[in-house]
């Protein structure tokens, strides 16, 4: 039973998207596209997944999932934009950000950007885009809000928020964004979230988003920009509300944590170095 069960998205995709449409007729269904691989995969897996989701939504209306990243481009609330400003007022006056600046313009870039004039007033939006995930990534999220605002504008509901940056397995297999994660907390609000916390918050945002008619998911609430869509559910950890882009916080966060894992180290040398030059100079 075990090998014989499952199925392939990349081969299996027709008889996956048809056995679905088939399935409890007259029910309501809810597809999510959580599928993730590394690389050029993660734009094929997302295709297969689209695939199946166009045909769902439009045969069967049926509800689609998404989780967005905070590492992307996004329209944002007014008041996160307010409180990047702030939070970029508090930090730009801290001896280690000044010290980072000094390496160049590529570091801790200002967060906050001027509002778009737009039909509905003005947007204020948010450069979130991490070019060390790489182009495939950025493509497969991108595809994912393409299929979100059209299924959603033929009148399916869409549960389409963003969640956290989070310590799942296929991120920190790559050293350098483990470490990265463990030095971000410093610059605040940001967050790094453990696994089932995310998962928790982002189901219970799904379940409301599948029953509030009220919320943005919902195509009879009138949004004045299709993009608003993942303004209002997200679940972010702070980046919007960052003082410095995601992108440009890196390299200062690999340094903070490797401050940190030095310091007793540090001490120590200190310390032994203290105690030689009293011995040396007579007084020990």
């Amino acid at each position: 039973l075990y090998a014989s069960s499952g199925c392939n998205l990349f081969t299996d995709t027709p008889r996956i998207r048809d056995w679905v449409l088939d399935l409890y007729p007259g029910k309501k269904l809810t597809v999510g596209s959580y599928a993730y691989l590394n690389g050029a995969l993660h734009v094929q897996v997302s295709l297969a997944m689209d695939a199946i989701c166009k045909a769902l939504s439009e045969k069967r209306q049926a509800s689609l999932a998404y989780l967005c990243t905070p590492t992307d481009l996004h329209v944002i609330t007014k008041e996160a934009n307010e409180a990047s400003v702030k939070e970029y007022k508090t930090f730009s006056t801290k001896p280690y950000c000044m010290l980072m600046k000094l390496f160049g313009k590529r570091f801790l870039r200002k967060n906050a950007m001027k509002p778009l004039a737009g039909e509905g007033g003005d947007f204020y939006v948010v450069n979130g885009l991490s070019v060390a995930q790489g182009p495939n990534y950025a493509l497969a999220k991108r595809m994912q809000h393409w299929r979100a605002v059209i299924a959603r504008s033929k009148g399916s509901i869409v549960s389409s928020n963003i969640a956290p940056s989070t310590s799942t397995v296929s991120v920190v297999q790559n050293k350098t964004f483990a470490w990265a994660y463990e030095g971000m907390p410093y610059f605040k609000p940001f967050e790094i979230f453990a696994p089932e916390t995310s998962n928790a918050v982002m189901s219970a945002i799904l379940f409301s988003d599948l029953n509030d008619a009220e919320n943005a998911s919902n195509p009879k609430v009138r949004l004045n920009n299709p993009n608003e869509l993942f303004k209002y559910g997200s679940f972010n950890g702070g980046a919007w509300r960052c003082a410095y882009q995601v992108d440009s916080i890196g390299e200062a966060s690999v340094f903070i944590y490797f401050g940190r894992v030095a310091k007793p180290y540090v001490a120590g040398v200190a310390i032994v170095g203290t105690a030689v030059g009293l011995k040396l100079a007579g007084y020990v």
